[in-house]
């Protein structure tokens, strides 16, 4: 679960800065990288708009996402911790 979640914390932090130095999505690697973390954004998307800082882009979506997967993936570690303690560290 951990290499799960530490995946999508990385590819989410590349979209954001990506995002924020406004980087050339139409080169493979960056439009694989929209694309494919484009459904974890989509759930955040309009809770603040972007804020632009001359040229660069601040996406509050992405942060949100980075904020929400970290505490989600933490919530059901913890719960497996509780299921199987001696699997994960204690004992």
């Amino acid at each position: 679960m951990n290499i799960v979640v530490g995946i999508i914390e990385f590819l989410l932090s590349l979209r954001f800065v990506f995002k924020f130095f406004v980087v050339n999505a139409g080169t493979p690697f960056v439009a694989w990288l929209y694309s494919v973390t484009a459904p974890l954004v989509s759930p955040f998307a309009g809770i603040a708009p972007s804020l632009k800082l001359g040229r660069f882009v601040v996406d509050f979506s992405t942060l949100v996402a980075l904020v929400v997967y970290v505490l989600v993936g933490y919530l059901i570690l913890q719960i497996f911790y509780q299921i199987e303690p001696r699997y994960y560290g204690a004992g």
